[in-house]
């Protein structure tokens, strides 16, 4: 596996791998670029980092640096889209639509005390992703592999994850503001010390993100490869797959939602339970557009839904061009 990552790094790691006739001859070039870029650097000019649109395997993680991508993807993506968050968040609390002002107000209030959590929630699935990737597709990109991997991701994130999630929506839902500390010792003296309300929601979020794992990554590299996506229009392809995701996953993010609002003391229902109860909350609803309406809102499909698929493609963007100037420089001073 090493000795692959050695002789294929200078290849994108996000695309797929179909043989091109030109092949030969992007990898004379590429070769001379990077003699080229050696020569600057030596004489003490600026180099300039190119990336190259090349369809091939997926390179290996460049040591600890994917899991320091990762978190600055989520630090980004976190500050650019924390008024989108907060609105979202406030139009749901209040009732009242999305792009009202009022939702807009003081947009980076809490920000800052949650950005350690929301670093990592957002940023956390890129390297696994990339992991799982590599470790799967190490010779050449299939889309089974693709589909394994996003799997992978997702349920290893979601294992990580919960249980910070599970005091995190506790404070949430209470009117005086708590830190984690003193709500995770809450929830366990409640529970009569059990760890049992830190393990809310488990199952439903493990079935959410390995259904939107497995439709992310599988969905975006296909649409990279069909349309021969270069590495700067291939946020489109994640844009789309995300937001495809969100909509196919959005069942288990309800029964999720509805575990994590469980009391510490009480039993929570299963996803089953939770699902047939929302069938027939739908039923009850009078027919046509208004059943539609009332499962739209429930499932937030919408501007949820649209949040997720712009966060998820600047994110990537984000990983993915650190990782990039990771690459080429391990390749430039593996060579002086």
């Amino acid at each position: 596996m090493s000795e692959h990552a050695d002789t294929s790094t200078h290849l994108s790691h996000r695309t797929l791998h179909r043989p091109m006739p030109s092949q030969l001859m992007d990898e004379s070039n590429h070769d001379a670029e990077e003699s080229h870029l050696l020569s600057q650097q030596q004489h003490g000019r600026p180099v300039k980092l190119v990336r190259r649109p090349t369809k091939g395997p997926i390179p290996k993680p460049v040591d600890y640096t994917s899991l320091l991508c990762g978190l600055a993807a989520g630090v980004c993506q976190a500050g650019v889209f924390n008024p989108y968050d907060r609105a979202l968040y406030l139009s749901v609390k209040d009732s009242r639509p999305f792009l009202s002002k009022e939702n807009w107000k003081r947009p980076y209030a809490g920000f800052i005390q949650s950005l350690g959590g929301r670093a990592l929630a957002g940023g956390l699935y890129f390297p696994c992703e990339h992991f799982y990737l590599h470790t799967l597709s190490a010779n050449e990109s299939h889309p089974l592999s693709n589909f394994l991997a996003g799997i992978l991701a997702g349920t290893t994130t979601a294992f990580i994850m919960n249980p910070l999630t599970t005091i995190r929506y506790k404070t949430w839902g209470r009117d005086n503001s708590s830190n984690l500390f003193k709500e995770a010792r809450h929830m366990l003296v409640h529970s009569g010390y059990s760890l049992r309300p830190f393990f809310n929601g488990l199952n439903a979020t493990v079935c959410r993100d390995a259904v939107f794992g497995a439709c992310y990554t599988s969905l975006r590299l296909q649409l990279q490869w069909i349309f021969s996506l270069e590495s700067h229009n291939q946020w489109q392809a994640n844009f789309c797959a995300a937001g495809l995701a969100t909509m196919l996953s959005s069942p288990f993010n309800y029964a999720r939602t509805i575990q994590y609002a469980t009391r510490s003391q009480e039993i929570q229902p299963s996803i089953k339970q939770v699902l047939v109860e929302l069938v027939e909350q739908v039923r009850q609803q009078p027919k046509g557009l208004e059943r539609w309406v009332f499962l739209q809102n429930q499932l937030r499909v919408g501007w949820g839904t649209l949040r997720v698929a712009m966060g998820l493609a600047f994110a990537h963007s984000v990983y993915d061009g650190l990782q990039d100037i990771f690459n080429k420089n391990q390749r430039i001073n593996g060579r002086l």
